[in-house]
């Protein structure tokens, strides 16, 4: 049976591109109108959810800042009057070097907290409100699985997708009563542009993806498309007895 989302309306941050638009399309297919968020420019992904037949809003978006996040929640409701989906798919990776844990410049370090954990806190305050009135919602928080693996090299990275797993539970206990569901997945090594960027500059990260491939138990890379059914599931009333879960997206390479 086909996810369906009529009359459902999706804020999706870090929408303009990669993983952030598959969803964005997804959800499109599914029914959902689409707040498409991010500090890019979200014109491209608007005119893709609005060739699948949905309907769309680009907004611009710098989640590390809760007035601009205040700002996308208004556009939101002023255009569709109800926000029903929170994908916080906006994360700090592409242009990240990979080196030793003592070689991250503080300033980068903060940077990536910044967008990261207290962005993905910013969306969740600014929406939580308009889902607590209607007695509805579903927050879907991106993590990572190098929270899993435990990767060397990017450790601002890592441990800031294991902030967001973190939240996801504790905040399932503070939302749970007022009917909003929030749950983590846990993408693999996915092939986006932000991972494409990475490798060209990075001969490490194309070995790690070649070995990630191999080990996995689907016996392939990973790609944008792979994660849109389970996001579709999480925003769904398919779910709606799940909430503080954590669910891996690997392709089988980790087993959690």
């Amino acid at each position: 049976m086909a996810i369906q989302l009529q009359n459902r309306v999706a804020i999706v941050t870090g929408g303009a591109r990669g993983i952030g638009r598959a969803y964005c399309v997804g959800f499109a297919r599914a029914g959902a109108k689409v707040v498409v968020a991010d500090v890019l420019d979200t014109s491209e992904t608007v005119a893709q959810v609005k060739a699948a037949g949905g309907e769309a809003i680009g907004v611009a978006v710098d989640v590390a800042n809760f007035a601009s996040v205040q700002g996308m929640v208004d556009r939101a409701l002023a255009a569709f009057h109800r926000i029903d989906i929170l994908v916080n798919n906006a994360a700090l990776m592409a242009n990240l070097k990979m080196g030793p844990f003592h070689q991250i410049p503080e300033d980068e370090w903060d940077r990536v907290m910044a967008v990261n954990v207290k962005g993905i806190w910013h969306c969740i305050k600014a929406v939580v409100p308009a889902m607590q009135q209607q007695r509805y919602g579903k927050i879907i928080n991106v993590s990572s699985t190098t929270v899993l693996m435990g990767v060397p090299g990017l450790l601002h990275y890592v441990a800031s997708k294991g902030a967001v797993f973190a939240m996801s539970r504790a905040l399932a206990r503070e939302l749970g009563p007022l009917g909003i569901r929030i749950n983590t997945i846990m993408p693999g090594l996915t092939q986006s542009e932000a991972i494409q960027e990475m490798k060209a500059a990075s001969p490490v990260l194309v070995d790690m993806s070649k070995q990630l491939a191999a080990q996995a138990a689907l016996g392939r890379e990973q790609y944008p498309e792979d994660l849109v059914g389970t996001v579709l599931f999480l925003a769904s009333e398919e779910s709606d007895f799940i909430t503080g879960q954590n669910i891996t997206v690997d392709g089988g390479v980790a087993h959690w």
